[in-house]
């Protein structure tokens, strides 16, 4: 009886460690999908990972096409290539007012005239039922316009501060 217990209480255990492994790689594979279409300048696939309510009226969706022309025209203009975009484990997912929520580390490559430009980002993965997942950068929650129109924050979901951006001068060949 005891081994049944024991065989039970196992099973439970490896039954939920391998559900959140598998959570961790549904999150991460719908942030590199995202990451690919932002610099690819998809901006159909990149729009379908933007939550729903910062991309359902017109307008917003006006303006998040006129920042991707901007970056788009800049990009041409000023030889703006990015080089790589890297994105870290998801945290822990927490569930707060029937959303589930995480943060994922980003980091950001891109390569200008001068040299190259390394940012690093916080995204916060948001999602009703665990398998479509949305992305938000960190920062969008400090704008007013744009946290009204976002689920509230898990008090237990940690941001870390955002870091400087790092220049990396280009080898001058004399």
């Amino acid at each position: 009886m005891k081994k049944i217990r024991l065989l039970t209480v196992l099973l439970l255990f490896v039954t939920v460690s391998a559900t959140a492994q598998n959570m961790s790689t549904v999150i991460k594979t719908e942030a590199l999908k995202m990451a690919r279409a932002l610099a690819a300048l998809d901006i159909e696939t990149y729009v379908s990972f933007t939550y729903p309510t910062l991309v359902s009226d017109n307008s917003s969706k006006e303006k998040l096409k006129q920042g991707i022309d901007s970056v788009e025209k800049y990009k041409k203009q000023f030889g703006i290539k990015v080089k790589s975009i890297v994105v870290g484990n998801p945290t822990k997912v927490v569930t707060h007012k029937k959303i589930m929520q995480c943060t994922l580390p980003q980091t950001m490559t891109v390569e200008v005239m001068m040299g190259t430009v390394e940012t690093e980002t916080t995204l916060i993965g948001l999602s009703q039922d665990g398998r479509k997942w949305y992305f938000v950068d960190a920062l969008l929650y400090k704008q007013k316009d744009s946290k009204d129109k976002l689920p509230e924050l898990s008090p237990d979901l940690v941001i870390p501060p955002m870091k400087q951006p790092v220049m990396k001068p280009a080898d001058s060949k004399n």
